[in-house]
């Protein structure tokens, strides 16, 4: 008899995986309509109740697969989990009746692709899973079937071929010289390789692509403003997550000092990290600006990854502090798009609450003291202090920080000022407005579900934190709203001339 474990990862995978088949003529859709949320909760329940360390082995798929859950996987899985989840709901009352079939049969693969790569420990499962997700989200992008739908989306497939060839390659060229089919055993062995450097490039390049990376961020402002709303979020809050996750598993993390490729990579997330940030306060569109939004905050990520291929022996702290980041951020920024879907209540003080509702998880984003925000980005501080690290380009991190946590609140006062223009009076459907406040509600007490050692990097209690902390959380957004303020009083000014 099998586990629950097992019943719980094999419904996860493949319920998504099978679920395009009632996409066939003599389904209905209306069954289609309300199983869609359902699809990720094997997945939510495997990683609610599942202690890490669990495997399956499956000796039947492809060279023998092996499953499993660790501390990393398990918080990935969590975040995947809810997002799907409540974006599903979203999606229901959002998708219209005569597109529904067709964007169930991409929902359904490309979930399947991203709970299977964020469960698969077995190289040839990793990057299946990995495709999978990658060319089904194709027709999440290109569904509206608009030119400019279209336009993204052959961007997109551009770039996913090009990434898809790079990590392909990496990870053959990582397994030979492992002479192992599991990812676990790859660190170590590209280390040792005299092609070190070679893998390293191509799986960065590789999976960077998903991961928003500087120069090969093209696709992510293309495509987040065309596609459905419940599907920009998953994309940003989820899938590119994917990538990062790639890198996780992937590069050697604690196995040697890498300062060349630390260095790096910590340039390649300063420059997605500002650079994100003075595109998308341009942009007009919601969307786009949410897009370099999740430029410029995975920008920040990448600066923790290159911190931790320099400084091997902080690899683990800040591996750590990654995880605790990707969920705060993965739940926030999947609540901001959604918010972009909503309508308006035509009562004042109604109007006002949907407007704190919307902001809510923006500010989190920001460092807002007493959210999730406040405890990923102190735990970064903390991970990041210059006399815990020791590199040549340690000393320029903690100003980075702060410009980014600036940068991070422009953003986010930008795609407000930009929803006052979009955004329509109306009623929402019951559903759609279901999985938006489900969204807000799990971003905001995402930190219940924080790692133990994240959160003791903190120095306090997160409903406590100390004044200094507290103070280096607010002052970067009182810069923020007084430059927002600024801009405010000269465009008057240049109006009125």
């Amino acid at each position: 008899m099998m586990a629950p474990e097992s019943v719980l990862v094999l419904l996860a995978v493949c319920l998504p995986l099978l679920y395009p088949v009632m996409a066939l003529p003599g389904c209905g859709v209306k069954a289609m309509r309300y199983t869609l949320p359902l699809l990720p909760l094997p997945a939510l329940l495997l990683a609610l109740g599942t202690e890490p360390g669990w495997q399956l082995e499956l000796p039947w798929l492809l060279n023998g697969g092996l499953w499993g859950i660790d501390e990393l996987r398990r918080l990935f899985l969590l975040l995947t989990a809810v997002l799907w989840t409540v974006a599903g709901i979203y999606a229901v009352g959002y998708v219209k009746a005569h597109h529904f079939r067709r964007f169930c049969v991409c929902w359904g693969l490309t979930l399947a692709g991203n709970l299977g790569l964020t469960v698969a420990v077995d190289i040839a499962s990793f990057y299946s899973f990995f495709a999978l997700m990658t060319f089904a989200g194709y027709g999440l992008i290109v569904h509206e079937g608009t030119g400019e739908a279209v336009r993204a989306g052959r961007v997109y497939l551009m770039m996913a071929v090009l990434g898809e060839m790079a990590i392909l390659a990496g990870l053959l060229l990582a397994s030979a010289a492992a002479d192992s089919q599991m990812l676990e055993d790859l660190p170590a062995a590209i280390v040792d390789s005299p092609q070190r450097d070679l893998m390293i490039a191509l799986l960065v390049a590789g999976f960077g692509v998903k991961a928003g990376l500087p120069l090969l961020h093209f696709w992510l402002p293309l495509a987040h403003p065309v596609a459905p709303t419940p599907a920009s979020a998953v994309l940003s809050g989820a899938m590119i997550k994917a990538g990062l996750l790639g890198w996780l598993v992937t590069l050697p993390f604690g196995e040697a000092a890498l300062p060349g490729w630390g260095a790096l990579m910590i340039v390649a997330g300063a420059i997605g990290s500002l650079g994100a940030a003075v595109m998308g306060v341009c942009q007009r569109l919601p969307k786009a600006v949410l897009a370099y939004s999740s430029i410029s905050q995975m920008g920040l990520i990448v600066l923790m990854v290159g911190a931790a291929l320099a400084t091997p022996e902080r690899a683990p702290v800040l591996v750590s502090v990654i995880a605790l980041y990707v969920l705060h951020h993965g739940m926030a920024k999947g609540s901001l798009f959604l918010s972009a879907g909503v309508s308006l209540p035509s009562e004042p003080m109604r109007r006002a609450v949907v407007w704190l509702l919307i902001a809510l998880p923006g500010l989190s984003l920001a460092g807002l003291p007493f959210t999730s925000g406040a405890l990923a980005k102190l735990a970064m501080k903390e991970g990041l202090a210059q006399d815990k690290l020791d590199f040549a380009l340690a000393v320029y991190l903690s100003p980075l920080m702060t410009a980014g946590a600036v940068a991070t609140l422009l953003l986010v006062l930008r795609y407000l000022w930009t929803l006052t223009h979009t955004l329509e009076t109306g009623r929402n459907p019951p559903i759609l407005a279901a999985g938006w406040l489900a969204a807000i509600g799990m971003s905001l007490v995402a930190f219940w579900w924080m790692p133990w050692d994240a959160e003791d990097l903190v120095k306090s209690p997160v409903w406590l934190p100390a004044p200094y902390q507290v103070w280096a959380l607010v002052w970067p957004m009182l810069i923020a709203i007084a430059l927002t303020a600024l801009t405010i009083l000269v465009r008057r000014s240049v109006k009125q001339r």
